[in-house]
């Protein structure tokens, strides 16, 4: 085999992005095998704050590694090379967002101060972006998506994670903004388990909301395709995959500047400043009265060109590969 590439896998969206590069590797001629990171459920009961579940998952990575035979090794995460024995044939460390980032006080300590370490030997550091961090940028493939017949959706947005997705920044600023009619489609997250967040920070529910839950992604990128906007209120973004492809479906991002590596924010500003604020409200208003969609949607698609397969597929071939060892 020539790239072993664990995969930790653990959002839909670190499961996409390992097995695009997995593919893009073997289109490029070269073998790779898929390595999962498998948590037992005694090991996954005990996920219970950042410092724990960082080392659960460490620990089954080392696990998953161990016997893997390759010429080269392609960890998919700071945290699938945390504990990792040096490898004896070239390796490299891939990551939407490092521990320094996204693992800040006292539950950040030891895993901040372990990357330092493995990141100053890592021989190749393999960011998704130019937000990332430094190194090879190796971007995750942002296809072209084709555009729904008609854009019969006011606005869509993503909250798996309620509280990291600031689902209820999001329904206060619609409540506020929507107007009569107006739909507002909330994807990743059931209607309960939204409505219990919403009631744990006294935001009441919202009118024109549909949730249809989590959906396969063929699904939900079809009702993004109809949606004329799409909302981002996170607290925090380590990427902004679900932002990149609402932008290649032809959607306005409305968007807080969220902390974090955010990829899609710089593209957001100069598509159109005023959907970028703080204030998700008057944004929000702003891309649903948006004067010119088709022009923005026509210089999003110019954007994203550093994003198609193609030019990424090209960065495997030509730097990827070379780099590992792998001719």
């Amino acid at each position: 085999m020539d790239i072993g590439l664990v995969s930790l896998g653990t959002t839909p969206g670190l499961r996409r992005a390992d097995e695009a590069l997995a593919d893009q590797i073997r289109a490029a001629g070269a073998s790779c095998e898929l390595v999962p990171v498998r948590v037992g459920r005694g090991a996954a009961a005990l996920r219970r704050n950042a410092a724990v579940t960082d080392l659960v998952e460490a620990l089954a990575a080392r696990r998953a590694a161990r016997g893997v035979e390759a010429r080269a090794l392609i960890f998919s995460s700071v945290t699938a090379a945390l504990l990792q024995p040096a490898p004896e044939v070239p390796w490299a460390v891939r990551f939407d967002s490092t521990a320094a980032l996204n693992r800040p006080g006292i539950s950040g300590a030891w895993q901040r101060a372990r990357e330092r370490r493995v990141l100053a030997r890592a021989p190749l550091l393999l960011p998704w972006g130019e937000q990332s961090g430094e190194g090879l940028v190796l971007r995750v493939p942002i296809e072209e998506i084709p555009r729904g017949a008609e854009r019969d959706i006011d606005a869509i947005a993503y909250a798996g994670y309620p509280r990291k997705r600031g689902l209820d920044v999001l329904c206060t600023a619609w409540s506020k903004t929507a107007h009569a009619g107006e739909r507002l489609v909330v994807g990743g997250v059931e209607r309960e388990r939204a409505l219990a967040w919403l009631e744990r920070c006294a935001v009441p529910e919202p009118a024109g909301v549909k949730w249809p839950g989590p959906l396969p992604r063929d699904e939900w990128l079809a009702l993004v395709s109809r949606s004329r906007v799409f909302v981002n209120a996170s607290r925090r973004e380590d990427h902004g995959l679900a932002q990149l492809e609402a932008l290649s479906a032809g959607c306005a991002l409305v968007t807080v500047p969220s902390p974090g590596p955010y990829e899609a924010l710089p593209l957001a500003r100069r598509l159109a400043p005023e959907l970028v604020s703080d204030d998700l409200s008057p944004a929000l208003r702003a891309g649903l009265d948006l004067a010119d969609p088709e022009a923005y949607a026509a210089r999003a698609r110019e954007l994203l060109a550093p994003f198609r397969p193609e030019a990424v597929q090209r960065v495997v071939a030509e730097e990827l590969l070379p780099a590992l060892g792998i001719r």
